[in-house]
């Protein structure tokens, strides 16, 4: 009917795409796809759904708009618009007062709600920290049942889990949602670690996760050093960053979800857990596990946690104008492009020891200066260096096999390299031939 319509109105038409069920990813009926007028629609019939004990996968039949309408998450996601009185419905009747006041409620009785699908509980801290509204009480006192949190566990994907929890990150408000988090006492049950057993002792004890509250205080830190400006009206440190530092690593919503994921996760940051035959940080197997997201995402965590103390005690050294081309470089270098990331999120646990505008601003400054000093140096993009002489030449110039020795012959290069940013390769030859030679000799 719809490509009828767009046909004889003189409009082009697409083809319409069938999306098969999958209820290992959520998807639990079928549905079909096109693009009307450039925009992408999809078309799904009006449902009722039916709930046993043990899972949150439902049986589905075909329903009456108000079957639909009751079996949503909320009740603000629970409004029609009809396409022939060009009216929005409220089969609820709770939706439109609820969107105009600002509350999230479920559009039945909650506890049932959550107990038929428990990653509605996720939806609801979702969507109410996006538009930052209200918890209904009702709803709130459900969440906090033990019960509900049991299922939470039982009855949800980690995958699922990851997902809402991402968009809680990227969303408008991501202070809100760790405060919706820490609340209702999901923070366990979210950010889920490995059993017990596979903890790791340090000096015969077993560390437990830092406070959690950390996590709503680290994510307050960054988001005051990523926004506009700071409250004395000078510009925030990401402000203050070139834009070649701003584009590097995926740019400033890469930055900002990288950031947030590794405040969120900090009170598991000197924690260790076994992993096959390796020790690794608890943070690390939390993200790949526990929120099931990608390896990138966990190793940029763990960066963010390890790399904050050394930057801090470089950016001192840039303060007081004693930190080397060669020492800022290798920084670089070993952190990667994540970089700019690491700069402000040193700065936010700096931040955890002082509160105020002028620790804001002292702190600020600081950071400034190391960033000030990588792009004077021409450093921003230190990490992709390449040796002015490659292995093969150097091992050549040695009159030696490549093998592990050379690693340390490049090192050297590098080093030579940082210190001589005007140097040429014959330049660079001649060290390799005349200093590290005679050190081999």
């Amino acid at each position: 009917h719809v490509n009828q319509y767009l046909s004889e109105h003189g409009y082009p038409v697409s083809t319409i795409a069938k999306i098969n069920q999958n209820p290992e990813r959520s998807k639990h009926l079928e549905t079909a796809t096109t693009s009307v007028l450039g925009l992408l629609v999809d078309f799904v019939n009006l449902r009722s759904e039916t709930y046993n004990s043990d899972s949150r996968i439902p049986q589905i039949e075909f329903g009456t708009p108000a079957d639909d309408a009751l079996r949503r998450d909320i009740t603000i996601n629970a409004l029609f618009y009809n396409i022939h009185s060009r009216q929005v419905e409220d089969f609820t009747g709770r939706g439109l007062a609820d969107l105009r006041d600002g509350i999230v409620r479920t559009p039945l009785e909650p506890f049932k709600t959550f107990t038929d699908d428990p990653l509605r509980v996720l939806r609801v801290l979702r969507f109410a920290s996006r538009f930052n509204y209200a918890i209904d009480e009702e709803t709130a006192e459900a969440i906090m049942r033990p019960e509900i949190k049991c299922d939470l566990d039982a009855k949800i994907s980690r995958e699922r889990v990851g997902v809402e929890l991402e968009k809680m990150a990227a969303g408008p408000h991501p202070l809100l949602s760790i405060q919706l988090i820490l609340r209702f006492g999901l923070y366990a049950s979210i950010f889920r670690t490995p059993p017990r057993d596979e903890w790791v002792s340090v000096k015969d004890e077993i560390s437990e996760p830092k406070d959690v509250a950390l996590a709503e205080e680290l994510t307050r830190n960054v988001l005051e050093l990523v926004s506009g400006s700071n409250d004395d009206g000078s510009a925030s440190l990401l402000r203050s960053m070139p834009q070649q530092c701003l584009d590097i690593g995926g740019g400033e919503t890469a930055m900002r979800r990288s950031l947030m994921l590794a405040a969120f996760l900090y009170p598991y940051h000197d924690l260790l857990v076994r992993d096959k035959k390796k020790t690794v940080p608890m943070a690390y197997v939390v993200v790949r596990d526990g929120i099931k997201l990608s390896h990138l995402d966990s190793e940029s965590t763990v960066g963010l946690h390890q790399y904050a103390a050394p930057l801090a005690s470089t950016a001192n050294d840039c303060v007081a104008g004693t930190v080397s081309r060669k020492t800022l470089g290798l920084q670089i270098r070993s952190i990667g492009s994540r970089w700019p990331q690491s700069v402000l999120f040193a700065a936010a646990l700096e931040l955890l020891d002082t509160q105020g505008a002028t620790a804001l601003a002292a702190v600020t400054e600081k950071y400034k200066a190391y960033v000030n000093r990588v792009v004077a140096e021409d450093l921003a993009e230190a990490y992709a260096m390449k040796h002015i002489v490659d292995g093969k030449t150097a091992a050549k110039i040695l009159g030696i096999k490549p093998g592990p020795a050379l690693k340390g012959v490049l090192d050297r290069v590098m080093d030579w390299q940082l210190d001589h940013p005007q140097g040429t390769r014959d330049e660079c030859e001649a060290f390799i031939k005349d200093i590290i030679g005679a050190d081999m000799r």
